[in-house]
């Protein structure tokens, strides 16, 4: 079967992203999904040059040499990256074209990309990228991966939404689940992630909700466009 790596912020969104490729697939390939960055437990945080999470390790990640190294063991890697703070100096990717108006959405996901590509092929040259490229699967958030659940819990234009993601997710969660979305509880994060993302596990859902948040459609068409078959040699 097809393997992945996944290369993101934090472990939360790595969870997200295994339910959403097992609700596309609409098969269990959670054995063949590896979280590379941050890795996945403590046996392997132990392991030497190890980076934590957060926007700039996944940049770090994506220069270093493990980048090129997982497409050794890995049919595809994913990248998972907010853009929340894109205008960072550090990340240095601006909302706004040149003239100052505002980039769409989908504009601003494809200056993000432009912008991996470019530390790619500076780390590791142009040759390497293009043997990679189709290996590569963005999924890049808009603002932050918490809006993508959004089409879960909401059936007006709210799942749509792109701001303020985690406060809307909690209005609804707190009286679903008992509980609620706070970053600074680093203990049950990840299973709560994985309790009110479970509904993409069913392909059903996922196929019925995903067009409505754009960064989400995206990354599901990024798959499409691939025609991935997993049994395939």
């Amino acid at each position: 079967m097809k393997t992945f790596g996944i290369i993101a912020e934090g472990p939360t969104d790595q969870i997200v992203i295994q339910n959403i490729l097992i609700g596309y697939f609409n098969i269990d390939v959670s054995s063949h999904v590896k979280f590379l960055q941050p890795l996945l437990d403590e046996t392997d945080k132990g392991q030497k040059d190890t980076l934590g999470g957060g926007w700039n390790n996944v940049f770090e990640y994506c220069r270093s040499y493990r980048f090129v190294e997982a497409f050794e063991q890995n049919d595809y890697i994913i990248i998972q990256i907010d853009s929340d703070v894109c205008e960072d100096i550090n990340f240095g990717v601006k909302k706004t074209h040149a003239n100052g108006s505002m980039k769409t959405e989908v504009q601003l996901i494809e200056s993000i990309i432009d912008k991996f590509v470019s530390e790619v092929i500076a780390a590791f040259g142009e040759l390497k990228y293009e043997q990679i490229k189709d290996r590569i699967i963005f999924a890049i958030c808009i603002n932050e991966i918490e809006c993508w659940l959004l089409p879960i819990y909401y059936t007006d234009k709210i799942r749509s939404a792109t701001n303020n993601c985690i406060y809307r997710l909690n209005e609804k969660i707190r009286d679903e689940f008992n509980c609620y979305i706070n970053k600074d509880d680093k203990n049950n994060m990840e299973k709560i992630y994985f309790k009110i993302s479970k509904p993409y596990l069913k392909h059903k859902i996922l196929v019925n909700r995903y067009e409505d948040n754009i960064s989400l459609k995206y990354f599901i068409e990024s798959l499409d466009s691939l025609n991935i078959s997993l049994t395939s040699n």
